[in-house]
């Protein structure tokens, strides 16, 4: 027998309570296709109905979308079965594009699962390696405090207008007041998170070396984005964080003015976005790579969308070459692409 050492993708679809999984079929219409629970032992026998569709050599490979904390958790099941497995977790807006070049038109779970397997033997996704508990738990802090204040900013708008009940008004003060209290003590959790890991304590002090770069941004990358070193390249940092930069140009009928994917974490976008206005105030390095694009005609958003990559691929650097911001620092050319 033939024995294959390709990777063999299983197409995984979750919802809340059950998940589907699929082989792609082929030249058929359908493959073997089997609907478990969402739970522990459903996972177990997701990997028994695996093995019993590879043939020797084959390396079972999973593929699931990224639904609601969802896929996350099941994948991290599936890896306590089996530390060595490759499972991969990948956007959906990728896989609805992915969908529209087979002009699907019915939906269902098993479809779907057959469709992601699919996916998994085009593009061979980037696997999944989860966090370590401590950036698991940086980044649970780091999205607490953004949800706060997102809610201190609506509430202090809503005080704007002062209520015609004085108690409404209190109550609306005492909430505000609370909300404010809480973003400081997760200020303060974040601090003490970030203090009690070396690796995160020595990251973090090497990133604030990079202009425009503070707490805030410092703890959101590290949570959002895990360890940058993990990127290959930068331009998979950039496609991971929606900063890349999308061109739509197509002989003479389409010239879309370049701008900016925004697919990605949205968390780190807003962060970034906030070091670069702080920064363009000043006077630096990056302040005057800004200020020389808006000199050439650049405007002012667009300007401001690459100094946003210059500051997140400069914080890769830093970590890859293990320098701190230098910006006299002139790097060798590397023998792998940084």
């Amino acid at each position: 027998m033939e024995v294959s050492n390709q990777p063999k993708w299983f197409g995984i679809d979750v919802s809340k309570a059950t998940f589907d999984t699929s082989v792609s079929p082929g030249a058929t219409r359908k493959g073997p296709w089997i609907k478990l629970p969402r739970t522990p032992q459903g996972c177990e026998r997701c990997w028994q109905w695996v093995d019993h569709q590879v043939v020797q050599g084959q390396v079972p490979s999973l593929v699931m979308e990224a639904t609601s904390g969802y896929g996350k958790e099941m994948a991290n099941w599936l890896l306590a079965l089996r530390p060595e497995a490759r499972i991969a977790i990948v956007q959906p807006w990728r896989v609805r594009q992915y969908a529209k070049g087979f002009g699907m038109v019915n939906k269902t779970d098993a479809l779907d699962a057959i469709l992601l397997a699919r996916f998994g033997e085009t593009y061979n996704p980037r696997l999944y390696h989860p966090m370590t508990p401590a950036y698991e738990q940086l980044r649970a802090l780091t999205r607490e405090r953004a949800a706060m204040v997102k809610e201190a900013i609506r509430l202090g708008n809503r005080n704007e207008i002062e209520s015609n009940s004085p108690i409404a008004q209190k109550i609306r003060e005492q909430t505000l007041a609370k909300v404010e209290h809480a973003v400081k003590e997760l200020d303060q959790a974040i601090k003490a998170q970030i203090a009690k890991d070396p690796e995160l304590k020595r990251d973090a002090r090497r990133l604030r070396t990079v202009p425009g770069v503070g707490p805030v941004v410092s703890a959101t990358l590290m949570g959002e984005c895990g360890d940058l070193r993990d990127y290959s390249h930068r331009k998979a940092l950039l496609t991971f964080t929606g900063v890349a930069v999308k061109v739509s140009e197509s002989g003479s009928s389409v010239h879309e003015p370049a701008h900016m994917t925004k697919r990605g974490s949205g968390r780190v976008r807003q962060v970034l976005y906030l070091g670069a206005m702080a920064l363009t105030r000043g006077h630096s390095p990056m302040a005057e790579f800004y200020h020389r694009l808006v000199k050439e005609g650049k405007p002012d958003m667009v300007a401001l969308g690459a100094l946003m990559r210059k500051i997140l691929v400069t914080c890769r650097a830093v970590l890859v070459e293990e320098q701190d911001y230098d910006p006299k620092y002139q790097r060798k050319p590397p023998s792998e692409p940084i």
